[in-house]
């Protein structure tokens, strides 16, 4: 895989991010399973400046009213939207419930301006290129990033520490990226990582 490319427009005063809004979805059909992203957000807010909020999300009349919240003017310093589901190609799942990324641009409705949508969910990004970019030019957002393939979560952790990190310091949106993948261009492809600007 070749290198992501730079953008060369001028880079902004403020980084990419100063806060992050978490949905996530159940990890495990037995509910006493301990298996959540607080963990790695919780170290992201003791390592990093960045803040982050997270919300359980089981139904998707649940995800529609937090994007709403995290969307309506509320927090605009919440500059990251991270779906943490199940996934598959083009679409979250909520346990047995299917959220089409068509699903999420009507609930986003082009609200998401400046701000970075991850999912840190299996195989979404297999939707394909035009397809992602529809959603992103749709959902108003300056970068989606995620996942092709199926993610191992402990390899998934480690490199979405240093992506995360990297939204909350650098400037320039293609910044991120070149991160990541100088520091971890083996992860970067065994995720199958994406990220589209």
């Amino acid at each position: 895989m070749p290198r992501p490319q730079s953008n060369s427009t001028a880079a902004p005063s403020q980084p990419i991010a100063a806060g992050l809004f978490a949905f996530e979805g159940n990890w495990e059909s037995d509910l006493s399973d301990k298996a959540t992203i607080a963990t790695l957000l919780q170290t992201l807010q003791e390592w990093t400046e960045l803040r982050c909020i997270r919300r359980d999300i089981g139904t998707e009349t649940e995800l529609r009213y937090y994007i709403d919240r995290w969307l309506d003017g509320e927090y605009p310093d919440y500059e990251i939207g991270y779906f943490g589901f199940h996934g598959t190609a083009g679409n979250l799942w909520l346990d047995e419930q299917r959220v089409r990324l068509s699903d999420l641009e009507d609930m986003i409705d082009g609200r998401a301006t400046g701000r970075v949508i991850h999912f840190s969910s299996c195989s979404v990004m297999r939707a394909g290129t035009d397809r992602l970019d529809k959603f992103r030019k749709r959902s108003g957002a300056r970068a989606v990033t995620g996942y092709r393939k199926d993610v191992d979560n402990i390899e998934a952790f480690a490199f979405e520490f240093l992506l995360l990190q990297a939204l909350s310091t650098y400037r320039r949106i293609s910044a991120p990226d070149n991160y990541v993948w100088e520091n971890a261009n083996g992860l970067y492809e065994r995720l199958g990582f994406e990220y589209h600007r």
